[in-house]
C-alpha cells in the first residue's frame, strides 16, 4: 500500500478504480478467440493438404532434375527410380524414389525422395511394371523403357478440385501441371 491506496489500484477525481480485467470480460475474450479458431481450422488442413502436395511434387522435379544434371556432368547414364530399401530401384512404385548413377563401377545412390506419406504417388503405362526406371541419357534426353516419355502423379485425396500434381519427363523436358484426379487420385496418362 502506498499512503492509503492499496497496489494496483488507482485513484481518478477521488473515486478509487481496481487495474485489471474482470473474469468476465476475460471469459468473452476467450470465447471470441475459440469461435475464430474454429472458424480458421478447415482452411488451415486444406492450405497444410495443398503445401504437402507442392511440396512433395518440387521434391521429385528436384530429383528428376538432378538426375538430368549429373547425367550431363558425367556424362553417363543416370536413373531416377522407385525405391524400397533407399539403395536399390524397384519395381513397384512407392513414395521413396532414388537418383542412381555409377560410380567406378558401383551403383550409387546419388539423392533420395521421398513424397510425404499422406500423398499417394501413381505412374503413367509408360513408368509401370518393369518399366519404373526413368533413365537420362548423357546428353540429357529421357528413356523410360524403349519409350521417350514418362509420367508421376502426386495426389492428395483429402483435397477437392485440383488435387493432382502430374510431373512429366518427356525426352528433353520436365514440366508439371496440376489436375483433377477425384477422391481414387487416378494414375495420369502418357504424354
Amino acid at each position: 500500500m502506498v499512503g492509503n491506496i492499496p497496489a494496483g489500484s488507482v485513484r481518478v477525481f477521488g473515486k478509487r478504480y481496481d487495474k485489471g480485467f474482470t473474469l468476465v470480460e476475460l471469459m468473452v475474450t476467450v470465447a471470441v478467440a475459440g469461435i475464430i479458431a474454429a472458424i480458421a481450422a478447415p482452411s488451415f488442413s486444406k492450405m497444410i493438404s495443398h503445401n504437402r502436395l507442392v511440396s512433395s511434387g518440387n521434391e521429385m522435379i528436384a530429383g528428376l532434375q538432378i538426375a538430368r544434371t549429373e547425367a550431363i556432368s558425367r556424362r553417363q547414364a543416370t536413373t531416377f527410380c522407385p525405391s524400397s530399401d533407399g539403395a536399390s530401384c524397384s519395381n513397384t512404385v512407392g513414395s521413396q524414389w532414388i537418383v542412381l548413377s555409377t560410380v567406378n563401377g558401383a551403383p550409387t545412390v546419388l539423392r533420395s525422395v521421398a513424397a510425404n506419406p499422406k500423398v499417394s504417388v501413381k505412374t503413367s503405362a509408360n513408368v509401370t511394371g518393369g518399366n519404373t526406371r526413368i533413365t537420362f541419357t548423357p546428353s540429357g534426353f529421357v528413356q523410360v523403357g524403349a519409350k521417350s516419355s514418362g509420367t508421376i502423379s502426386m495426389c492428395a485425396a483429402d483435397l477437392t478440385g485440383q488435387n493432382a500434381v502430374d510431373i512429366s519427363a518427356a525426352v528433353v523436358r520436365i514440366t508439371s501441371a496440376r489436375r483433377e484426379a477425384g477422391a481414387n487420385c487416378s494414375a495420369p496418362g502418357d504424354i
